[in-house]
């Protein structure tokens, strides 16, 4: 996704469709996420690019809400981040999502309890997950 040609210009939306496109065929969905974060900075004011990271952000809570028990699943904390919770550099918000997660609270009641929206409360669940900080069984 660094392949624009001019870095005063801001791509257009074409090119934004194609750098996506491509970034998740190669990378995944998390890779991709981050750069058009990184890329959020460049250009602030691009639409499209706003565009892009929140359709991002809905497949990143689709595919972590694909799970076989959806909301009923039970995010449990991760063997790696109760040995080695140093390692994980979490912000406020996921800092108090991690001390709602008990073993025994599903997805559902983890929105209801957490003071942040329930897309929000998901998709940093679905970060936490990615980041091996929990782990959500089958």
């Amino acid at each position: 996704m660094s392949t624009v040609s001019n870095p005063s210009a801001s791509p257009t939306a074409s090119d934004w469709s194609r750098l996506v496109g491509d970034s998740l065929k190669q990378y995944g969905p998390w890779h991709t996420y981050a750069k058009l974060l990184e890329a959020r900075k460049a250009y602030a004011d691009d639409l499209a690019l706003r565009g892009y990271v929140e359709i991002l952000r809905n497949l990143i809570v689709r595919d972590f809400l694909a799970h076989p028990k959806g909301m009923q699943a039970v995010p449990r904390l991760s063997a790696d981040f109760l040995t080695n919770f140093d390692r994980f550099d979490l912000n406020a918000q996921e800092g108090y999502l991690i001390s709602l997660i008990d073993g025994r609270m599903d997805i559902q009641k983890l929105t209801i309890l957490s003071p942040f929206d329930p897309f929000t409360t998901v998709f940093i669940l679905a970060k936490l997950q990615n980041e091996r900080a929990i782990t959500v069984p089958q």
